[in-house]
């Protein structure tokens, strides 16, 4: 089950996501305006802890795991591809799996949006990453 809206907790980012590069080769500090790409990592990874409260360690583990936990990370997933733009690839390296997982956990999502329950939750997650993204970069204004 998931929460309907994105929520703060007292649970801070975790660490240690490696770095890897977005779409056309580009690194994710070019990509993302500047931005250190393990601050970005983490921004996605913790508003995916906090909203389907699942640890660092369950995010990042070999195994599936519980659905709700398998859930959180092929949304983690999701949302450093079509967010952060990173590629297939990058994502994969970055939770240790083979590229078409991470196409899978994309596939899953998209189509898990068309219940509107899911879509506002997703919705607000990208918002929250994005309103991260500003204050990360200096345009909190232009958010």
């Amino acid at each position: 089950m998931f929460v309907s809206q994105v929520e703060k907790s007292g649970q801070g980012p975790a660490g240690g996501m490696p770095a890897g590069h977005g779409a056309g080769g580009r690194r994710q500090d070019q990509a993302a305006g500047g931005i250190d790409p393990r601050g970005v990592n983490l921004l996605v990874t913790a508003c995916v802890m906090s909203v389907f409260r699942v640890s660092h360690e369950e995010i990042f583990r070999p195994t599936r795991g519980p659905a709700r936990i398998a859930l959180a990370r092929q949304v983690a997933m999701y949302l450093h591809h079509v967010v952060l733009r990173q590629s297939l690839s990058s994502v994969a390296h970055c939770f240790a799996r083979d590229r078409t997982t991470v196409s899978h956990a994309c596939q899953t999502v998209e189509d898990r949006r068309d219940d509107a329950a899911f879509d506002a939750l997703i919705l607000s997650l990208e918002r929250a990453i994005g309103a991260g993204l500003a204050h990360l970069s200096g345009e909190e204004g232009d958010a």
